[in-house]
């Protein structure tokens, strides 16, 4: 893709992040040009919540844009809810890779079954080196949050979730800093659009996301390499 093209991207998502612009197509989502030095991520996405297109679309957009403040570039993958679909979601078919994760949108009856906390808009727990890790996010909460009094749009609140709680899966499940986007509690004032230049990764926790998806990489081909040799 041209680099115009990958800026017409970032333009989106920032204006999703805005509230000034519309959800991207789906066939667009994906096709962002690489910026150099950043690591790609895929989330592969469990909607049991049934989002609309539209809102889903615009909250994966405003977690692609604070991700790629931080040198991440997200890859969005739609996945079946039950094993009836399976076959409508080709791209969930992929082998798995190494920063490959799993976001789950959960509705009030599955988030009830999970312990969290009382305003935890989201749940990640601690995810290990080898293994294929989750987050779930908790749409009914975020749905309350706007109450259409200044706050930002259901998207946007959705898409800053999504990002705290991909910021768990990669930094740790006990991470949550004093400022930005991984704050442990929200206020009134970070629900608003005014916002937006605060809710941010940190370079600190930038650095380390980087370090710790390397690491991961560096660890899944040692394990597929012992694999294919058959050593334990």
């Amino acid at each position: 893709m041209s680099r115009t093209a990958g800026y017409l991207w970032m333009a989106v998502g920032m204006a999703v992040m805005m509230g000034t612009g519309t959800a991207e197509p789906a066939s667009a989502r994906n096709h962002a040009e690489t910026v150099p030095g950043t690591i790609s991520i895929t989330l592969r996405v469990y909607d049991y919540a049934h989002m609309s297109r539209e809102r889903l679309l615009g909250a994966e957009g405003v977690a692609t844009a604070i991700l790629s403040q931080a040198g991440l570039e997200a890859r969005w993958v739609d996945c079946p809810t039950s094993k009836a679909e399976w076959e409508n979601y080709p791209d969930c078919h992929a082998a798995w890779q190494a920063n490959d994760f799993v976001l789950k949108v959960l509705p009030k009856t599955m988030a009830d079954l999970l312990p969290k906390g009382k305003d935890a808009l989201g749940s990640t727990l601690e995810c290990s080196s080898g293994a294929v890790c989750s987050t779930s996010i908790f749409y009914h909460r975020v749905n309350s949050a706007f109450d259409g009094g200044g706050r930002a749009s259901v998207p946007v609140l959705m898409g800053r979730a999504m990002a705290h709680e991909i910021g768990h899966l990669l930094l740790g499940e006990n991470s949550h800093a004093a400022q930005g986007i991984m704050r442990g509690g929200w206020s009134d004032d970070d629900l608003t659009l005014a916002a937006r230049p605060y809710l941010l990764f940190t370079p600190e926790q930038s650095s380390q996301m980087k370090s710790r998806l390397t690491a991961r990489a560096q660890g899944w081909q040692a394990d597929a390499r012992a694999a294919k040799s058959g050593r334990p």
